[in-house]
């Protein structure tokens, strides 16, 4: 008897709700901002994901590492063609301190 005065109150109350076509607008509003914020939100987070899926990307580590070699190959090539800043001695050195292949 209590549920089906409960239920028949919470239908008259929603009836009332529908029929006010002010609230209808407003409660339509809030609930509009409510997912445009949950867009925003879920793109910030998207972006945030994506940053630091960059950051820890493997590749990336390898891409530093090849970047290095060809620096250190640039180098050795420079210093071997226009040997005119060091002598023969030092850019023997030169070479085989960035020898990756020397243990170190």
């Amino acid at each position: 008897m209590i549920q089906d005065s409960d239920a028949s109150a919470l239908a008259e109350r929603i009836a009332a709700f529908k029929s006010d076509p002010d609230k209808l607008r407003e409660a339509t509003e809030f609930v509009d901002q409510l997912i445009q914020q949950a867009k925003k939100e879920a793109e910030l987070k998207h972006k945030e994901k994506d940053r630091s899926k960059f950051e820890q990307d493997p590749a990336a580590g390898n891409m530093k590492r090849r970047l290095g070699r060809a620096r250190g190959f640039v180098l050795r090539m420079f210093d071997a063609l226009c040997n005119c800043t060091q002598t023969a001695a030092a850019a023997a050195r030169t070479t085989a301190r960035n020898n990756p292949f020397t243990k170190r």
